[in-house]
């Protein structure tokens, strides 16, 4: 019995209960004449030798070669397993075999390159081409290995992240500039994955590597044209995309060009908990009833790092491995190969699986609740059925899809989306800029205007002239400024925006072991002190976190005890209605509040950790042992701001209950219409600070929903621009799932009432908080503020204000407690407000008299 056979048997017996199927049938090939220029000599013989003829392909296939042999740029949008690779790499052993260019063919993960490189050298190999004659370049080889790839191969297989690491910091090298002045064709790979904070990223790499490029081809009076070709999943306007992801013009062969056969699927939707430990013991469970077939192997997608690690751990079976970001690369491989080799049952994985390992063996697939995307759900579904008939299920409740207004079936359907960009954030849009002038400055160019020969977003010229040395430039650039430091390509990853990186380690202080990593928004949920982390099932705990300028790291040590702990989280949010804070006008107004799209402040800390149901609290452990301290980050970011001022929404009681009901729903929503990941958007309805006229107000009548990300890539602008058709779409969601939609009628048809009363207003401007005549706004002592470390926010209590002469000029300092070292001091510019436990007041430095402003009229300031 194979593996479907069984999870078949599993669905026959009654044991799993089938909310919807859905029935993908399978389709014929269609094909088409090859060009010429891909039907003669070694091509020719190649294809005749590996599919029996040579004189045509697939329709998709021979109509992209057409436009690519026509000279175009093209992207090919067609489903998974359709045979994209075969199309760019018949283009690139065409230039080998005729002519002197060179290639490099982009991948987005490390797991995507591994599996393809592999294909790359049996090519070489079947074409009786040296081995050397392609490369791999990431972050795992040795630079050694690096230098020797640039002499010798004619392909590089790279990832993005070596592309901005590496490859770009030393463009004005001999090697760097020869390669580029002879490249002939750029593949950029599983083109829809680049969207969001990483592909907003990748669209300014792509552009500063074609402005280096073209700078080279220049100076070394190359003769040898470039071409893009791009591959991808089938996603909405692929042109507009690559133009956004470029800046230059592309051709597209898209999905009714697809000619390549498939296998049928069948989708399921099977009722079931969708996370938590009943979730994950649900999948373990289903896992352990198929993992006995006796060929074939599934692939299981879990939305949590941690959870797939719990979840392979219960299995307890040495061939089901989890898989996630976050290991090193000798560990990634290992599992890489494993999976290539037949030797695993299979994987329990996250999203870095997705467009990973092609294993034509896959039969079964299941996804713990619903997927991040609907393009997810495309890309997960087309990982399985391969090589023969496959089944794909979703483990969700009954009505995880009616209570947001859809079928399983209509979510299926739309999965055909739009790769979202946003390549007008200030702050990736600083990193690059600041990255280019290096790049310039290393070829000889002191560009004082933004390089011409390809399309910027407008909005980067006036950022572009921020980031030059020496001008003065707003406060809020700073911390970006010093995360890049004097080496802006190593320290702006593509991944992320202004977010500290920690090493995971173990071993002994003296000689640790680097065994991964990890974002900072995701250790303060993972790794916070004291934790349980798992990692390739291991137990370890967490023992303390390093935060220096030379040493940001966290030391993991094996854990005694292996019960799990979940961390205290607290989230606070400051926000206001103002002018410096409504984006773009977006602000609506009527007598009982508002509705408007605002840039906020937004704190997150863990405070702590739970076994069982027993918190322990950093503030009671610290005492006992220093390095259990909360941990914490702090960012600025844009979001929605809807304040109702009416008895059914304002209150701490069951009102809180709807406020907290409506903002989960509004971020749900739009999570899966507009495919956003999770992890980029976050809501608020308790722990809101709404300051008016510079005095902040705990507010009991607001929610927000923001990006979770350093200042914003305006995720939520949506929610603003067609809040009546989510309105809409909660009203059919509550009569489609009645008593178990996220919203009731009742309150849908409250806030449909209260939105046809708004009409559109004027943000005023919020009075500031100033001072009387000599005196000065300090943060009152006793306030926890944050103060920045090394980059680093770090929570601390002030003592004192106090002013200091240094020269002529006057600076205004704090005196703080520093934790196990007395006291210390730091300029008020370097200070935080984050949280709730701080005032401003006014200060009268000749008296030392604190005066609050709350208590002064209105008029006194």
């Amino acid at each position: 019995m194979n593996m479907k056979e069984a999870f078949d048997a599993i669905v026959a017996s009654g044991k799993l209960t089938i909310v919807e199927r859905i029935e993908i049938e399978g389709r014929r090939k269609l094909i088409r004449t090859l060009p010429t220029e891909f039907n003669r000599g070694p091509i020719s013989n190649w294809l005749k030798s590996k599919f029996g003829q040579a004189d045509t392909a697939w329709n998709h296939q021979s109509l992209a070669l057409d436009k690519i042999a026509g000279g175009s740029n093209v992207v090919i949008a067609t489903g998974t397993a359709s045979g994209k690779s075969l199309i760019f790499q018949l283009a690139i052993m065409r230039e080998l075999l005729e002519g002197d260019g060179l290639a490099i063919v982009v991948y987005p993960l490390k797991a995507l390159l591994s599996d393809q490189l592999a294909r790359w050298r049996s090519l070489m190999r079947e074409f009786g081409l040296p081995a050397n004659t392609v490369a791999e370049l990431h972050g795992d080889v040795r630079m050694d290995e690096r230098q020797e790839a640039l002499r010798s191969a004619r392909i590089l297989v790279v990832t993005p992240d070596i592309l901005q690491a590496w490859f770009m910091r030393q463009v004005s090298a001999p090697s760097f500039k020869e390669f580029l002045a002879k490249l002939r064709y750029l593949v950029i790979d599983e083109a829809h994955v680049y969207e969001s904070v990483f592909g907003s990223n990748a669209a300014y790499l792509f552009r500063r590597f074609l402005v280096a490029r073209r700078r080279a081809a220049q100076d070394r009076r190359s003769p040898i044209p470039l071409q893009i070709i791009a591959a991808t999943a089938t996603i909405y306007a692929p042109v507009d995309h690559m133009v956004c992801l470029t800046g230059w013009n592309f051709e597209a062969v898209i999905e009714e060009d697809d000619g390549s056969p498939s296998h049928g699927r069948t989708l399921l939707h099977i009722d079931g908990p969708e996370s938590g430990g009943s979730g994950e013991a649900m999948l373990a469970d289903v896992i352990r009833e198929i993992s006995h077939a006796d060929s074939d192997s599934f692939l299981a997608f879990h939305n949590s790092r941690q959870g797939v690690e719990r979840v392979t751990r219960s299995i307890g079976h040495d061939d089901i491995l989890p898989y996630r970001s976050g290991y090193e690369g000798q560990d990634r491989k290992k599992i890489e190969e494993q999976l290539r080799r037949g030797v695993l049952r299979g994987v329990v994985a996250t999203s870095a699986l997705e467009v990973g390992i092609d294993v034509s063996g896959f039969t079964v697939g299941l996804n713990l609740g619903v997927p991040q995307s609907k393009k997810a759900f495309r890309q997960r579904v087309g990982r399985v059925g391969r090589a023969s008939a496959g089944v794909f299920a979703v483990i969700a409740p009954r009505h995880a899809f009616t209570q947001l207004g859809s079928s399983f079936a209509e979510y299926y359907a739309g999965s055909v989306e739009p790769s979202y960009l946003y390549l007008d954030n200030r702050f990736i849009q600083f990193a690059h800029a600041r990255c280019l002038m290096d790049e310039s400055e290393q070829l000889g160019f002191n560009d004082n205007q933004i390089p011409p020969g390809i399309q910027w977003p407008a909005s980067f010229e006036k950022v572009y002239g921020l980031a030059k040395p020496g001008v003065r430039r707003p406060r809020e650039y700073e911390l970006i400024a010093l995360l890049g430091a004097d080496s802006p390509h190593f320290n702006y990853p593509l991944r992320q925006v202004g977010e500290a990186n920690y090493k995971l380690k173990e071993g002994s202080r003296s000689d640790p072991e680097a065994i991964g990593d990890i974002a900072l928004n995701q250790a303060i949920r993972e790794a916070y002190p004291g934790a349980l982390y798992l990692h390739l099932k291991r137990p370890m705990k967490v023992r303390e976190w390093k935060s220096s300028s030379y040493d940001r790291s966290i030391r993991l040590e094996d854990a005694k005890s292996q019960v799990l702990t979940r961390p205290i989280l607290h989230k606070s949010v400051n926000v206001g209605a103002g002018t410096e804070e409504v984006v773009s006008g977006r602000l609506l107004i009527g007598g009982t509040g508002l509705l408007a799209e605002v840039s906020l402040q937004v704190n997150e800390a863990v405070l702590g950790f739970q076994i069982g149901g027993k918190p322990f609290l950093y503030k009671d452990l610290r005492s006992q042992d220093p390095a259990m301290t909360k941990k914490q980050r702090e960012f600025g970011t844009t979001g929605l701001v809807l304040r109702i001022q009416e008895p059914w929404f304002a209150g701490s009681g069951s009102q809180a209950n709807v406020r907290a009901m409506v903002a989960e729903a509004l971020k749900q929503m739009l999570l899966r219409e507009k495919s956003i990941a999770p992890t980029d958007v976050d809501s608020a309805h308790t722990h809101i600070a709404f300051y008016q006229q510079g005095v902040p107000q705990r507010a009991t009548d607001t929610i927000v929903v923001y990006d979770s990300i350093y200042g914003g890539l305006r995720l939520t602008e949506p929610l603003f621009e067609e809040f009546g058709e989510y309105l809409e779409r909660l009203g059919r969601a509550a009569d489609m799932a009645g008593t178990n939609a996220l919203v009731s009628k009742e309150i849908v048809e409250k806030l449909s009432e209260w939105f046809v009363s708004l009409s559109e207003g004027e943000a005023r401007t919020d009075q500031r908080l100033v001072a009387p005549e000599g005196e000065l706004v300090v943060f009152e002592p006793g306030s926890i503020v944050s103060v920045r470390i090394a980059g680093t926010l770090i929570e601390r209590e002030l003592l004192e204000p106090r002013l200091f002469m240094l020269g002529d000029t006057q600076m205004l300092m704090y005196r703080y407690k520093n934790r196990g070292d007395g006291d210390a001091w730091v300029p008020h510019e370097q200070v935080e407000a984050t949280g709730q436990d701080w005032k401003h007041v006014f200060w009268n430095p000749e008296t030392g008299e604190y005066v609050d402003p709350e208590r002064l009229s209105g008029d006194s300031f």
